[in-house]
């Protein structure tokens, strides 16, 4: 039965942890993971409460304990997550590795990360992680949540973090309300899980362009549990270095972290300072791209004393006033996010034949060309999803290789990247060999082809002012800037 299955795959999984934390606390062969994490700072006493492992660096080395001596079955081990198999040999999904467990809020372990040691991160992912399994969600994990729940609910508050490593880190700088997502975002079951346990929930992820799309989706998760009848959420962020994540901080000055914790804006400040910071507030047109930006954002602002505050804030920034804010955010909407939504109605759920060809000849681009031809495909509008997450990502690490570029990639994305380069779209050497000369000719293609597809969703909008029998001085001006689009778009078709 699915039950009994269950019940079998954790209890292999608790076998599975408790081998790799006796290699890494009482086996030679967990030598070279200790010295890495005395080397991070680690401390024994984190160790254990974390329950840290290591993976040998044998093919087998699970195998060997669990099939072989504990007489587990293969197929269970495949079912837990922990071996793969390929043609035809099964070996261990983590060797030679700092292994982390991933408990549920109860303290069940349902699943494992992987970090590389220094050396090992060319030869590939330098984190691997656990699949989806019967038991193992990304979406519902936080790690160090079980761990630490006393002190998360002590402070009725939580700092969510990216890595493993930050959270210990944290703890180690006695800042305990901590977790770590396993995704790129917060998750609506993560929301749900944190509702009953605080009341503030402070990210503190990278503040880049992925960063800021973390804290959207955030506000959007909480506000559609609020709408839904369940308890409010503050959301916070806590501004980093640049460049610098929770664990750099805590080695540089464990203060640093503490403070930026405590210096932490709510969301809606958060970005509000990036949109201001984008965008020049002293032309019109900057403006109204800050406005646009943010419009989205303030709607979901429920209570009208907080929406006030915001928008003086912007009415004083932006030096117009807060009639005209608020006549903006009480409209249908603005123009940008009108074509915005437009889209999302028009895109196929299936996959684009066009941009999987060509997003599988870029993955396979000669090292020195890889970040050059990611900064052109990102100007592109992708029905791919992820394909902008991963471009970005790859602008940002020019001189990381393809096998070592998911560093930073959650589960899901390493998933596309992997999409991306087994794909059928480029299945012979010869072929791709001749796309990689042909890349010019295969980015007009695709520029053409995405001309093509926002030309008929103008199309649709357009005949939506035509069947109007008033239009307003708004709709003509909207009217006006579709119309300068197709023009412009009909010279590149």
């Amino acid at each position: 039965s699915a039950d009994q299955l269950r019940s079998d795959i954790l209890a292999t999984l608790a076998s599975a942890q408790q081998y790799y934390h006796y290699l890494l606390t009482e086996h030679k062969v967990g030598k070279p993971v200790q010295e890495y994490l005395h080397k991070r700072g680690i401390a024994k006493d984190t160790i254990r409460q974390f329950s840290l492992g290591a993976s040998t660096p044998a093919w087998d080395g699970l195998i060997a304990y669990l099939h072989e001596k504990k007489k587990i079955d293969l197929t269970l081990l495949e079912q837990a997550g922990l071996v793969i198999t390929n043609r035809g040999r099964t070996y261990d999904r983590f060797r030679n590795r700092v292994i982390f467990p991933l408990t549920t809020h109860r303290g069940q372990v349902v699943g494992f990360s992987g970090r590389s040691l220094p050396g090992e991160d060319d030869r590939g992912a330098k984190y691997i992680n656990s699949p989806e399994t019967l038991v193992y969600h990304k979406s519902e994990l936080l790690f160090g949540f079980s761990q630490l729940h006393s002190e998360i609910r002590k402070a009725n508050s939580i700092v969510i973090v990216e890595g493993e490593f930050d959270v210990l880190a944290s703890v180690q700088a006695h800042q305990s309300n901590v977790s770590a997502i396993k995704g790129s975002a917060l998750t609506k079951e993560h929301v749900r899980l944190l509702r009953r346990s605080v009341k503030q929930v402070v990210l503190a992820l990278d503040t880049d362009a992925a960063g800021r799309e973390a804290t959207k989706k955030a506000i959007a998760v909480i506000k559609q549990g609020q709408d839904e009848g369940e308890a409010p959420l503050e959301l916070r962020v806590a501004t980093l270095s640049l460049g610098k994540d929770p664990a750099d901080l805590v080695a540089q000055d464990p203060g640093l972290w503490r403070t930026a914790i405590k210096q932490s804006a709510t969301a809606y400040d958060f970005l509000i300072t990036t949109a201001l910071s984008q965008h020049d507030a002293a032309s019109p047109t900057g403006k109204r791209e800050i406005m646009d930006d943010l419009i989205p954002v303030l709607r979901s602002v429920s209570h009208a004393v907080e929406r006030e505050h915001y928008v003086q804030r912007l009415s004083k920034a932006l030096g117009v006033s807060q009639a005209s804010i608020l006549s903006d955010l009480d409209k249908q909407g603005p123009r940008k996010q009108v074509v915005v939504d437009k889209k999302k109605q028009n895109v196929e759920p299936e996959r684009n034949p066009q941009e999987l060809r060509i997003l599988s000849v870029f993955i396979h681009s000669p090292q020195e060309l890889l970040a050059e031809r990611a900064e052109q495909l990102s100007h592109f509008s992708w029905q791919t999803a992820g394909a902008p997450e991963i471009l970005e990502i790859i602008k940002k690490h020019p001189n990381t290789s393809v096998a070592a570029i998911d560093r930073l990639l959650a589960s899901d994305l390493q998933a596309v990247l992997t999409q991306w380069y087994l794909s059928d779209a480029v299945n012979k050497n010869s072929e791709l060999e001749v796309s990689q000369r042909d890349w010019s000719q295969l980015v007009a293609r695709l520029k053409k082809q995405q001309a093509e597809r926002e030309l008929a969703e103008l199309s649709v909008q357009l005949q939506a002012f035509d069947n109007k029998d008033i239009l307003t001085p708004e709709d003509e001006a909207t009217q006006r800037d579709l119309l300068e689009r197709v023009v412009l778009l009909q010279r590149l078709t």
